[in-house]
């Protein structure tokens, strides 16, 4: 069929999440920096928080979903993932791409109480969330190991 404006896509079966790390503009990725800090048991629950929802259809639905932030950080619609890894409250701060289903890694923290360590991890999703739409960041796909 010849292009028509009449024409509906409809979603692609089987497509699933992509999940993409902030970069600074200078290479520097603070996902990756943080990833590597965790324990061996922490980088493997990290990866399996991402392992396992990349297949579910609605964002909602994700099991370590744990909350939209509210305040400024609303602004960008940033969503906090969690998972337990050396008796630790780890949090992933992120939000949506500009592509269906993708997935941004902001920033990476452990919580406790209602304090997060880094102290200005809020802040700081906030700030790399506006600086990836105003083209003053970049981002880089994480690769997701189904083999572990």
């Amino acid at each position: 069929m010849t292009y028509n404006k009449k024409v509906i896509e409809l979603p692609i079966a089987g497509l699933v999440w992509t999940f993409w790390d902030f970069m600074f503009l200078s290479e520097s990725n603070p996902i990756e920096d943080w990833r590597v800090d965790l324990s061996d048991e922490g980088k493997l629950n990290f990866n399996s928080v991402l392992k396992n929802i990349r297949n579910t259809e609605n964002p909602i639905h994700w099991t370590p979903l744990k909350r939209f932030l509210k305040g400024k950080c609303a602004k960008y619609r940033i969503w906090e993932l969690e998972f337990k890894a050396d008796a630790r409250q780890y949090r992933i701060l992120g939000n949506f791409g500009n592509e269906r289903k993708q997935a941004v890694l902001l920033v990476g923290c452990y919580h406790k109480t209602r304090i997060y360590t880094p102290p200005d991890a809020l802040d700081s999703a906030f700030d790399r969330a506006k600086w990836l739409t105003e083209g003053r960041a970049k981002l880089r796909e994480r690769k997701i190991r189904t083999d572990i």
